[in-house]
């Protein structure tokens, strides 16, 4: 509870500054009176509470899937996001027109006010649309691939075995029984001899639990299904998500192993290795991950695949797993230009250090905002091979 409050202080500042300055630079004529302010002041309140009253009925009472207001809920979100992307695009226009006044002193206030006003105007003429339409749209737009990649030292028995990676599905208000059913259907499709969830199964909220495992309950494989929690199930309660996913046979494996056989039966040749989240700690919810104890009693010539939500995890694990599978950064989610791979380490896609490789997908759903762009969720059929490229 207390990171709600804290999500809704920033989500709520956030707007409040930014409707405004939005407002003023497309219209700036209609707010240069005293009137006009306490206008674009109540405006803002009543924009503020009416965000606030939607968050508040998402997060107690909203069912799983949203029910009838989740569409006032993605549009509140989505709209927020766009006015804050607007008014950052207001504040490097007031940048770039101040400097273009040094150089150009003759330079009238209200032509610098135009070129804030056309700029703006540009903004959310071309952006609103493309952001709106694209994203919201893109949520759902999943993408399936298969990908080989190689685990040094994988017995002969098991050249080929394919792992179906699932990540990030954020059960809950955005991500209901009909996308969720979509999920399973694809999932299926791909007909892998193993399942597995890289963590942040459920969004938010315990109490969507028992009807996203009846949503979930579908999802099978012959050598099983496993799984591993991430930064949001901890704030969901980790007891519950693990006791949901162990009543419809998914194996979490918290800081824990099997060792998988031929096509997926157990037995001997293959650790599949799990770790709680590196976020556990700090949240106070778990001990976070431990892969020492997660590889105990394992014999030390077995190639270990390992499920870490985190993708960080990989700092510390790449000397010792083959291949780790991870989660947690949706590819950035927003996306254009790849922009996300200058903040973030570790976005999507395939990375290497020594023998060993991190997978990172871009996942399933979303967090925030129900919004994707140039991050199109995916599902992914990984074969396992032991031949080098």
């Amino acid at each position: 509870m207390p990171r709600f409050f804290v999500f809704a202080l920033v989500a709520v500042g956030a707007l409040a500054v930014a409707l405004p300055a939005v407002v003023r630079a497309v219209l700036p004529n209609q707010h240069r009176t005293d009137a006009s302010h306490r206008r674009l002041r109540r405006a803002t309140a009543a924009a503020v509470l009416l965000a606030v009253g939607l968050e508040a009925w998402g997060r107690t009472v909203a069912p799983f899937g949203g029910g009838p207001i989740r569409a006032a809920l993605g549009a509140s979100r989505a709209a927020a996001l766009l006015l804050v992307g607007c008014s950052l695009v207001v504040l490097a226009s007031r940048i770039a027109v101040a400097a273009l006044g040094r150089l150009h002193p003759a330079a009238t206030p209200s032509r610098r006010e135009f070129l804030v006003q056309a700029t703006t105007g540009a903004g959310l003429a071309m952006g609103a649309p493309m952001f709106l339409r694209g994203g919201l749209r893109g949520r759902t737009e999943f993408v399936t691939r298969t990908l080989e990649l190689v685990v040094p030292g994988l017995p002969r028995a098991l050249e080929g075995l394919t792992l179906v990676h699932l990540t990030d599905l954020h059960l809950g208000v955005f991500f209901g029984p009909r996308e969720l059913a979509a999920v399973v259907d694809l999932t299926e499709g791909l007909r892998g001899d193993v399942v597995v969830i890289t963590g942040d199964v459920l969004d938010h909220q315990p109490r969507h639990v028992p009807s996203a495992m009846r949503a979930l309950a579908r999802l099978r494989a012959p050598g099983g299904v496993y799984a591993v929690l991430g930064n949001h199930d901890h704030y969901t309660g980790p007891g519950a998500v693990r006791r949901g996913l162990a009543s419809i046979g998914v194996r979490t494996l918290d800081n824990a192993s099997v060792t998988l056989g031929p096509r997926g039966s157990l037995g001997r040749g293959l650790v599949l290795a799990g770790v709680d989240d590196v976020m556990a700690p700090m949240l106070e919810t778990g001990s976070g991950p431990d892969l020492d104890a997660a590889l105990r009693g394992r014999d030390r010539d077995d190639p270990v695949v390992l499920l870490a939500h985190n993708p960080r995890f990989f700092d510390e694990a790449a000397d010792r797993v083959a291949l780790q599978l991870s989660g947690h950064t949706h590819g950035g989610q927003l996306n254009p230009a790849g922009a996300a791979a200058r903040v973030l380490r570790y976005t999507a896609g395939t990375y290497r250090r020594g023998d060993g490789t991190l997978f990172v997908s871009r996942g399933i759903g979303t967090t925030g905002a129900p919004v994707r762009v140039a991050a199109p969720p995916e599902i992914v059929r990984i074969a396992l091979t032991g031949r080098s490229a």
